[in-house]
């Protein structure tokens, strides 16, 4: 099997089991999205029956045909006293016979003895022996007010069953939708957004649509930026790797040509050292090392050596670089950040510049606000392409032979805006390109 043969193979199953993995992914999720509906009915509907319940108990405790009960009460009221008034005068024998002469119109109530008067309620008699007057219909009539709810409460416990599952159902269709979409967020799906479907419920849910299609908004952004950064990356580093295999191959057919190619290949490695090292410090503004806490650095004691070295290098082309400011310029930052983003800047406006021009660096204190202008006299840079020009690896069409790496002015931006500054692109009153470096700064630090 070819090479070419094995890699498709290798891709065909990765991308066999990526499928898998997300068909996989997608039936644990709607299982687990059933189980959270059933659990949330289950806890609504419990709820609602035990109200149903509770309340139904009450309602038969408290008789439900209020009628009949009050003549229950009353008729056992009378009853009462009237063999209280026979059992005090004639004895208790004589009160159970008057029992029995008129027990035939009273059914559902007894009356018996009780010798050590201990029941409650007794009736007291002349003689010793209390009698005790019982509804034995009572419970029957508890019975009866339980048939009567029997029916209402399986109604109730139906429309609440429907009820249930109808709330359940809405109050776990906002999370199942986030659900769903991290799901196809996950699996790679960035133009999954939710604010539309969350926008009717209101509140805190569609403040939670909103917040998650901005952080979807987010990935796509630094996805699309990532795979661009890629592109341009591999393509940077092929061109010198390219030219290095050619000189490879041409000194092996020509060892004599040793001297020619020597610098060529001398030119391409500091072009691939100087694209890695300024890859590594672009990756450090996405970790914990970019907020490192600042200290107080002197600006200026930063900015001469880059002055310096920079008419060093725009001695040869006549192109001298000026600076006016002030003596002093203390402030809290990072010395090696503004170190690069200005370094950066002032060989960008050297690299655009012709012969014998000027590249003005000018530094001035306003309140809380610290102003750094990089003015060249080159070319300038239309209006539609200046916001471009902060991209890795955007190059102006026309001037890649004068550029580096492609980094030079992302660098830049994040490190200003690492000490919560800008960066303005403006026109030089000398025609060229005006770039402005904003910064907070607090007199007297």
């Amino acid at each position: 099997m070819s090479r070419r043969s094995a890699r498709s193979l290798a891709r065909m199953t990765t991308d066999e089991a990526r499928s898998r993995t997300c068909a996989a992914s997608a039936i644990s999720s709607s299982r687990s999205d059933r189980a959270m509906t059933v659990r949330v009915f289950m806890v609504i509907w419990g709820a609602l029956v035990l109200t149903l319940l509770l309340f139904g108990l009450v309602v038969a405790a408290l008789d439900p045909t209020p009628p009949e009960g009050a003549r229950a009460v009353a008729e056992a009221s009378v009853l009462e006293r009237q063999l209280g008034l026979v059992a005090l005068r004639d004895g208790s024998a004589a009160a159970l016979r008057f029992w029995q002469e008129v027990s035939p119109a009273h059914p559902g109530m007894t009356v018996t003895t009780d010798p050590t008067c201990v029941s409650s309620p007794a009736i007291p008699s002349a003689d010793g022996p209390c009698l005790v007057l019982t509804d034995t219909a009572k419970h029957s009539r508890f019975l009866e007010g339980l048939q009567i709810l029997g029916l209402p409460l399986l109604v109730g416990v139906a429309v609440s069953a429907a009820a249930a599952l109808l709330l359940s159902r809405h109050l776990t269709r906002p999370i199942r939708t986030v659900n769903a979409s991290l799901q196809r967020l996950a699996s790679g799906d960035l133009d999954t957004r939710i604010g539309d479907a969350l926008d009717h419920s209101g509140g805190e849910l569609a403040r939670l649509g909103n917040a998650f299609d901005h952080a979807a908004d987010r990935l796509q952004i630094l996805s699309e930026g990532q795979r661009r950064l890629f592109n341009d990356l591999s393509h940077e580093i092929r061109s010198p790797l390219a030219r290095l295999r050619a000189a490879v191959g041409l000194l092996e057919v020509s060892p004599d040509r040793l001297d020619e190619m020597l610098g060529q290949i001398e030119t391409d490695i500091v072009r691939l050292d100087r694209l890695v090292r300024d890859i590594l410090t672009l990756a450090r503004f996405g970790s914990t090392e970019s907020r490192q806490a600042f200290e107080r650095i002197d600006l200026i004691e930063i900015l001469e050596p880059i002055l310096s070295d920079a008419n060093f290098e725009g001695e040869p082309r006549g192109i001298v670089v000026s600076f006016t400011g002030p003596p002093r310029l203390i402030l809290k930052g990072s010395g090696e950040l503004l170190h690069r983003a200005i370094e950066n800047v002032i060989r960008n406006a050297l690299a655009h510049s012709p012969d014998d021009a000027e590249v003005a660096v000018s530094a001035r204190t306003n309140g809380a606000a610290l102003t750094i202008d990089i003015a060249d006299q080159g070319p300038g840079v239309p209006l539609a392409e200046r916001s471009r020009l902060f991209e890795p690896f955007f190059k102006l069409p026309g001037l890649s032979a004068k550029a580096g790496t492609g980094l030079g002015l992302a660098i830049a931006a994040r490190a200003i805006a690492a000490h919560n500054g800008s960066i303005e692109l403006l026109d030089s009153a000398s025609g060229g390109l005006l770039v402005r470096l904003n910064l907070p700064f607090t007199p007297g630090t």
